[in-house]
């Protein structure tokens, strides 16, 4: 049996999900959990010492009936890493880390304005800094794409703020570097952050909700994410809603952070509006700003509150950088999502979360769905610290 297939075994699976969920343990809480025989385990256990993949710790306590002390073991941190990117519209965001997630480096470049061909420039060089820097057992193990756009089979088909759309970004790296190269929807990857760092797969169904240049949503349903016909789950930005002239238009076009800093710009008579000067304005109680606020939070709740019923989910991320340097908006969209769930008499609250460095959560929940394909577990409950 060659590396690859002895890691693809479904009792090797098993054996590895329970040294990544736990910092420390032995063979015999292995057996215990996973319901193998201890020579299974034991066979198991040293080709993945042969691997690397366990690194041992020691020997533990003996138990109250004698015999030999356990040896303590967990999952070799490191056996390799991986890199992340998210490519946003101002900042490629990036984050290199090691196998049990932990942060080797993380970091931003501005890109605003730049050509493909110099963002691409920027990845490659980043890459290479972290071959040459993170000394580990296996070096690179796989690389992660957060794109602002829809993503269907590892590509990228509609990508609005960054002209990405005709690069084959799967392709060009995995040919280049020769590891798996994954690509996702940047709202699914913060869902994913939720659903294996904050809650440790303890809550089956939530939704994330991010609102920045344009408003996106993750979907988690039983526990896997939902990505809908080719993608387009998730897409709420695109949601119409009416206009006062009595047409249509995406939501994300009036009630996204960039469209109200637009919108505030031009009411201001302001050049160069910023979500500083928003909050400075908010807090000095300027007429205009509160009223944009007030409309704006009364747009989030309405769709928080909506796609909350519409997936049977009481548990709602939003991860908005406006919010997280204003608490007092996010306060005021989850008493008006409670103003809205009393009004219509149902039986049950939704949950509203406020994701803390939401850059931070993007990279992270690109790190948790390279991690899994690497290791074989794409469909295995992972908890990251």
């Amino acid at each position: 049996m060659n590396e690859l297939d002895m890691i693809k075994n479904n009792s090797t699976k098993s054996i590895l999900q329970e040294l990544f969920n736990n910092k420390v343990t032995t063979r015999a809480e292995i057996s215990r959990s996973v319901g193998l025989n201890k020579s299974t385990i034991s066979s198991i256990y040293e080709n993945l010492k042969q691997l690397n993949l366990v690194e041992e710790l020691g020997e533990g306590e003996a138990s109250n009936l004698g015999g030999r002390k356990p040896t303590k073991i967990r999952i070799n941190a490191n056996y390799g890493f991986t890199v992340s990117f998210d490519i946003s519209f101002h900042n490629l965001h990036y984050m290199a880390n090691l196998l049990n997630g932990e942060i080797v480096a993380q970091g931003k470049v501005s890109i605003y304005g730049d050509e493909t061909a110099k963002i691409l420039k920027i990845i490659d060089d980043k890459i290479n800094h972290f071959l040459a820097n993170v000394k580990t057992d296996r070096g690179l193990l796989g690389i992660c794409f957060s794109v602002h756009g829809v993503i269907d089979g590892n590509q990228i088909i509609y990508s609005p703020f960054v002209d990405l759309e005709n690069i084959d970004l799967h392709r060009m790296f995995s040919e280049k570097y020769e590891v798996p190269v994954l690509i996702e929807n940047e709202s699914n990857l913060v869902a994913l952050y939720a659903r294996d760092f904050l809650n440790k797969n303890t809550i089956e169904n939530l939704i994330v909700v991010s609102i920045h240049k344009g408003i996106g949503s993750g979907v988690i349903i039983n526990g896997n994410l939902f990505r809908g016909f080719h993608g387009q789950a998730g897409e709420i930005g695109q949601m119409l809603v009416s206009q006062n002239d009595g047409t249509y238009t995406d939501i994300e076009k009036l009630w996204s952070e960039d469209a109200i800093i637009k919108l505030l710009a031009k009411s201001l008579n302001v050049d160069t509006f910023s979500r500083e000067l928003l909050i400075k304005y908010l807090n000095e109680k300027n007429n205009v700003v509160e009223k944009v606020i007030e409309d704006f939070v009364s747009e989030i709740a309405r769709s928080v509150y909506n796609i909350s019923k519409f997936c049977a989910s009481d548990t709602v991320y939003l991860c908005s950088p406006l919010m997280e340097e204003e608490p007092l908006i996010f306060q005021k969209v989850t008493k008006k999502v409670s103003i809205l769930n009393k009004k219509n008499n149902r039986s049950f609250e939704i949950k509203l979360n406020l994701i803390d460095y939401s850059n931070q959560a993007t990279l992270l929940g690109a790190c948790s769905l390279i991690t899994h394909h690497v290791l074989h577990l794409d469909n295995y409950d992972l908890n990251f610290n």
